[in-house]
Formats: structure tokens, sequence, C-alpha cells
């Protein structure tokens, strides 16, 4: 963890030799919810550069998913 303020944000910082960045998550008051805003950065090194095009791409899909598959689990509950 490289950020942490209780209540208001948390930034999380996999370890990988290859790619640098990680997801920080802000927490906002609305109301009597929270707001929860994912911010996620991707920088790839080394070898993994030449995947800079897909990462794009990919990046999208995954992050849209992941989107979907919470937001389905949040009306669930």
């Amino acid at each position: 963890m490289r950020e942490f303020e209780r209540d208001k944000r948390v930034r999380l910082v996999p370890s990988f030799k290859l790619l640098t960045g990680g997801h920080r998550f802000v927490f906002t008051a609305d109301g009597v919810k929270t707001r929860i805003d994912h911010e996620l950065e991707m920088t790839p090194r080394g070898v993994f550069k030449v995947f800079i095009p897909l990462m794009g791409m990919m990046g999208k899909k995954n992050l849209r998913d992941t989107a979907n598959a919470l937001q389905s689990y949040l009306e669930r509950t």
C-alpha cells in the first residue's frame, strides 16, 4: 500500500518487475451513500513495452467487465 488516508483514499501497488502502477480508490460521501472512484495506472517496462498498443484495449475491456460485475453484485444485495 503506497497511499492511505482513512475514509478518503487508498492506493494499492502490486510488485511486478515488468509493470508499474497500481489502483487508487477514492471514497466520497454522497448523502447516506459512499461514492467510490477507481483509478488504474499501468506502465509497462522492459520487454512488456511492445504490448503497449494491446494493453489499452485489454485494460478498457477488463475495467468495463469488472465495473459491470461489481454493479451486478451491489444490485443483488
